[in-house]
Parts: structure tokens; C-alpha cells; sequence
């Protein structure tokens, strides 16, 4: 005997479509919810991870811009105990100057030469004085530039005496020879030997 299912059996198919296709979409739904999580997540671990980076690069800046600092101040230090050190060398160095050029000065004046005045203004000097002629001048002129304290030696002027000088009557007393001679000029600079210390530790001279 065959039996009749008189049952709504499409329904219940239809149904049961129905409820798959809603576990589906449930399912694909989460699925998706959990991708976008998964990625909202690891970009906001990457951006945090850069912030940190950031962070570690901008304090590395201000120690590096802080030791840098510290290496000018360090520099300028440096620099002012230099020159400090070259002042004190310079002041020392120039003490016996005076005293050496007024010796080397005897070397180079020549017999005819007798000089009146010296002046120095910084490295420039002027020598006043007589000589018989000005060929004497010349050759002090060249024994000065020979000497290592002396550089651009030059005769400003040279007035020769023309006047007579005559013997005191009274005392009967003739004349000195310097009377007779003529006055100059001589300019010159410091030679080498005496230049001062560079705050480079450069020396001019001895």
C-alpha cells in the first residue's frame, strides 16, 4: 500500500532555505565584521608603533641638538683659553723687544748716523736722526734690511744743512762734525722676529 505524504513539504523546503540562507548571511556578516576588526586592529598597532618611533626619534633629536650645544660651549671655551694663552704669550714675548731693537739698532747704524728720536706705534717705526750724506742714509737703509727686525725700510726725507757753522769767538771752540749733517727720516715695520702669536699658534718669529 503506497502511502501520500499530504504534509506542506515545500514550505518546510522553502523554509528551511530560508533559514540557511539567513545563517549565511549571519556567518559572512561576522566573518566580515572579524576581517574588519582584525585590520582596524593591526593599523592601529602600526600607528602606534610609528608614534613610538616618532617619539624615539624626536627625543634622539634633542639629546644630539643637547650634545651639540654643550660641543659649541665647549669650542667657545676652548677658543677664549687660546687666546688667553696667546695674549699672555704675545705680552711676555713682547717685554724685550724694546731693549732687543735698541741693541739691534747699534748693529745697523752706521758710524756717520747718530739718531735723535724713536717712536714705534704698533709694528710701524720712525727713526729721526743726522747723517753726513745721504749714501750714509742708503747704507742704513740696507743694513736694516738685512736685519730680521726690520721690513719696508724707506727713507721719508732727508734735509741737507747748507748753513755754515762757525766757531764760537768767545770761547774759541770749533764746531761738532754732527752740525754739518743732514736730517732724515727713515720709517720701517717690525720684522717677523718680533710679529706676535696667532691665536692659531702660528709664530712670527723666535
Amino acid at each position: 500500500m503506497s502511502k501520500i505524504n499530504l504534509l506542506p513539504w515545500r514550505d518546510d523546503v522553502r523554509e528551511q532555505k530560508k533559514k540557511t540562507f539567513i545563517f549565511v548571511s549571519v556567518l559572512m556578516a561576522c566573518l566580515g565584521l572579524s576581517v574588519v576588526a582584525v585590520t582596524w586592529f593591526a593599523l592601529n598597532e602600526r600607528r602606534a608603533d610609528q608614534e613610538s618611533a616618532n617619539q624615539i626619534i624626536l627625543a634622539k633629536n634633542q639629546q644630539i641638538d643637547t650634545q651639540l650645544k654643550s660641543l659649541t660651549g665647549l669650542q667657545e671655551q676652548r677658543q677664549a683659553i687660546i687666546d688667553r694663552m696667546v695674549l699672555i704669550q704675545n705680552l711676555q714675548a713682547q717685554r724685550p723687544i724694546p731693549v732687543r731693537l735698541a741693541d739691534e739698532l747699534v748693529r745697523v747704524v752706521p758710524s756717520q748716523v747718530y739718531l735723535t728720536r724713536f717712536t714705534r706705534t704698533g709694528d710701524a717705526l720712525a727713526f729721526e736722526g743726522r747723517a753726513d750724506n745721504p749714501d750714509t742714509v742708503a747704507e742704513l737703509i740696507r743694513n736694516m734690511d738685512s736685519s730680521a727686525w726690520f721690513r719696508n725700510v724707506f727713507m721719508s726725507s732727508f734735509i741737507a744743512n747748507d748753513k755754515d757753522v762757525a766757531p764760537n769767538t768767545q770761547t774759541s771752540i770749533l764746531p761738532r762734525v754732527e752740525e754739518k749733517y743732514g736730517a732724515f727720516v727713515v720709517t720701517a715695520s717690525m720684522g717677523s722676529i718680533a710679529q706676535p702669536i696667532s691665536a692659531h699658534g702660528k709664530s712670527g718669529g723666535q
